[in-house]
């Protein structure tokens, strides 16, 4: 977890959400690792990205959107949110990926 946590470092306000984090991206890392669609879940990772991108000016400061989209965070500037709400939360979007 330590080299997630180089890449993905939580502000402190979300110290308490490293577990969960942990998890979503493992669940990333399948998707994009399975052998017969990765292609496809590949895609709709980025077309949920986009689609986020395109809906809010603010996405960048959303710790799971940086996350799915694979950029590391400058620690200088950590994302002021963790998740989007409702049908554009990145954790439910990949739960209802999960292989």
């Amino acid at each position: 977890m330590g080299s997630f946590l180089k890449q993905y470092p939580l502000p402190e306000n979300f110290k308490d959400k490293t577990e969960l984090a942990f998890e979503l991206k493992k669940i990333v890392n399948s998707l994009i690792d399975t052998d017969d669609d990765t292609f496809k879940n590949y895609n709709e990772l980025i077309d949920f990205a986009k689609k986020l991108k395109i809906k809010y000016k603010d996405a960048g400061q959303h710790y799971l959107y940086h996350l799915i989209i694979g950029s590391s965070l400058n620690k200088e500037d950590l994302p002021k949110k963790f998740d989007f709400e409702g049908e554009d939360s990145v954790e439910k979007f990949l739960r209802s990926k999960k292989v």
